[in-house]
């Protein structure tokens, strides 16, 4: 990677740290399409999957005594489910076609979600745990796992300060367990240089500093509205790049 590139990422992965710290997810979501144009998009989401770590590892001791207990576990159970089947079809199947399928099922949620359709959930426990099975599923093949959890919140209406706290512990535990997933399933070895990772460090907790100078400073109106941009962003952005690819 050469000095233009390398530049380049850190500043996606700056901007992917930025959203994340605010919205509580989006930092794949942000940076994968972005970085896959500068690098293989397996080795984008082995690279993304560490510095999440580092993110979350921050954040979530920053939000301690802000989530629910329940609703994490739950979620986060059903987000382990997802990813071992993720994670396999990682190996095997075009990760452009993912990429489209996904892109598509963004927009249209998006579209529903800013008309103010919403969904009536009869069983909260099931539907956190279905939720959590295909941000597990999106997230370990495509890197991509916030948007099924954020529009599952919105939906429910979730306030601001505990939808992000219980979406940065959801995505602090089940990035641990993706990368202990991906490394028995082999993909881990897919990283043949690690030292650009640990380059990248830095913008990822400079992106949490300036985060979090903006978070509090968001009414629940303002932080629906950048829950939704993000995810329509990433969702073009995913698109574009899975037609690229064919």
């Amino acid at each position: 990677m050469d000095i233009i590139n390398f530049l380049l990422a850190g500043g996606v992965v700056f901007l992917g740290s930025f959203f994340a710290t605010i919205s509580g997810f989006g930092f794949a979501l942000v940076a994968t399409p972005l970085l896959a144009m500068l690098m293989p998009l397996k080795w984008v989401i082995m690279f993304l999957l560490v510095l999440t770590i580092v993110l979350r590892s921050v954040t979530m001791f920053r939000v301690w005594g802000q989530f629910e207990w329940s609703t994490v576990l739950i979620t986060s159970l059903g987000c382990f489910i997802g990813m071992i089947p993720g994670s396999i079809l990682l190996r095997i199947i075009s990760v452009n076609s993912l990429q489209i399928f996904l892109g598509v099922v963004l927009l249209i949620a998006t579209l529903l979600m800013s008309l103010q359709y919403t969904v009536k959930i009869k069983n909260k426990t099931y539907g956190r745990l279905g939720a959590g099975v295909l941000s597990g599923f999106f997230g370990a093949c495509t890197s991509v796992g916030g948007p099924p959890l954020a529009l599952y919140f919105l939906n429910e209406n979730t306030e601001k300060t505990l939808m992000r706290a219980n979406m940065i512990w959801i995505f602090g535990v089940t990035s641990f367990l993706s990368l202990f997933v991906n490394y028995f399933v082999g993909n881990i070895a897919a990283v043949s240089d690690w030292s650009y990772i640990y380059a990248m460090i830095p913008a990822t907790l400079a992106g949490i500093l300036a985060g979090e100078r903006l978070v509090y400073r968001l009414n629940q109106h303002l932080f629906r509205r950048l829950s939704l941009m993000i995810v329509l962003v990433g969702a073009v952005m995913m698109l574009f790049n899975g037609l690229r690819g064919l």
